[in-house]
């Protein structure tokens, strides 16, 4: 529990930064879509697997993980 906590604060702490850096530049841009977008590019790098994680099967066939 206590990892995904750190994982989540260094995330957060990530967002801002880069939200700080990028925010001047993008003034048309509304500063929670800012944020938005940041987080959905940023949390694949602290997720730790893949959007849609596939297992190959023995025939070569791919299936969804659930």
């Amino acid at each position: 529990m206590r990892k995904t906590v750190k994982k989540s604060e260094k995330l957060a702490r990530e967002i801002e930064a880069w939200q700080r850096k990028l925010a001047p530049k993008l003034p048309e841009i509304d500063p929670h879509d800012l944020h938005l977008i940041l987080w959905s590019i940023l949390r694949r790098k602290y997720a730790g697997e893949p959007l849609v994680p596939l297992n190959v099967r023995r025939g070569g066939r791919r299936a969804r993980n659930h």
